[in-house]
């Protein structure tokens, strides 16, 4: 059976608003090594930083999505649940999540793996829309409506999943509707001996 996305595929990059690879470059701090794309669908904020980074993967679950990726030069795509990632542990330097966590199932899990696959010293931006906003209410409505099963969590909350996770997180605020959550992860930090704690404090831009 067809997800959404699936059926969204052939005309999803031209409802979207094209990101700006420079804010892009500068949140991601790159150029840098290896970067996952998680929930990266088409490639649209990761296609345009190729060439910032040694090698880009893009991990999503619909292979529609990840065919206009690869047109668009992307060779690295896999088919893989976020809570569950074919990769070992510590492997990326940057992890890019924009426009999808609140598609995952699962997102303490996810955010918890996302964490196990980072580099110490590594950076993941999670950029989602912030649900404090009355529009954004009215967007998780309709995709309730659709049968989406999105769940939009507040920033905070992401946060702290990040930080439970052994990660620093501070919280920006985005261009238009969005919200951004800038996490960490320590040098010293490492997931094998990794438990839960809180290695940092969850900052929230003032209005």
């Amino acid at each position: 059976m067809l997800s959404h996305f699936d059926l969204l595929a052939p005309i999803y990059d031209m409802f979207m608003k094209p990101p700006d690879p420079l804010t892009w470059r500068d949140l991601l701090e790159l150029p840098a090594g290896r970067m996952l794309d998680a929930g990266g669908g088409t490639g649209r904020i990761s296609a345009p930083l190729k060439s910032y980074v040694d090698q880009l993967v893009i991990v999503d679950l619909s292979d529609r999505m990840m065919k206009k990726a690869a047109k668009k030069g992307i060779a690295n795509t896999v088919r893989a649940d976020v809570s569950r990632l074919p990769f070992p542990g510590e492997i990326f330097d940057r992890i890019v999540v924009v426009d999808s966590f609140h598609h995952f199932a699962l997102q303490e899990e996810t955010i918890r793996d996302l964490s196990r696959i980072l580099k110490p010293g590594g950076l993941m931006v999670i950029e989602e829309f912030d649900i404090r906003r009355a529009a954004v209410k009215g967007l998780a409505l309709i995709e309730k409506i659709l049968w989406m099963k999105s769940r939009f969590l507040p920033a905070e909350e992401i946060g702290e999943m990040a930080v439970q996770s052994g990660l620093s997180a501070e919280i920006r605020a985005g261009e238009d509707f969005e919200v951004r959550i800038i996490a960490r992860k320590s040098t010293s930090s490492s997931w094998r001996s990794q438990q839960p704690t809180r290695s940092g404090p969850v900052r929230y831009p003032r209005e």
